[in-house]
């Protein structure tokens, strides 16, 4: 378990970069910002066990310590969501405890079959249950921190 983001860092160095752009057939998140940031590659790397979900990509955000769990999808929005949701409860175990307020959540699929009810709903229950925001988004999306 560490204690701060510069600790998980340090010990993860393989799985880390200074970049703030995760992509991967088609999708592509990016953060929109001149503050700091790292880059951590989650799954097959952070967390290599194939047998537990997990989410693609996590952002640190040194200024605040925020953290970002991205998911690039296909199509399937919820099975996505399972992934943060796995990624966070993992991290709240082994990795490093970081407050529901300071996780944000952030799925990138090639399409949303989900109705706007629907995503209202998975956004909703995200936001009461694990981490301050879930944003859902086509193909790509650019997102500028508050």
């Amino acid at each position: 378990m560490h204690n701060s983001f510069d600790e998980l860092i340090k010990a993860n160095q393989g799985c880390c970069s200074k970049s703030k752009v995760a992509s991967e057939n088609g999708k592509r998140f990016e953060i929109d910002s001149k503050e700091d940031f790292t880059k951590i590659r989650i799954d097959d790397c952070l967390i290599a066990s194939k047998k537990v979900q997990k989410c693609d990509f996590g952002f640190a955000r040194h200024l605040n310590n925020d953290f970002y769990f991205i998911e690039l999808k296909g199509k399937d929005v919820k099975i996505a969501l399972d992934q943060i949701i796995s990624t966070i409860s993992i991290f709240e175990s082994t990795i490093i405890r970081i407050p529901k307020d300071k996780r944000f959540g952030f799925i990138i699929s090639s399409r949303n079959p989900l109705s706007s009810t629907e995503t209202n709903n998975l956004k909703q229950a995200f936001a009461k249950r694990y981490g301050r925001l879930l944003e859902i988004k086509s193909r790509e999306f650019k997102y500028i921190p508050k």
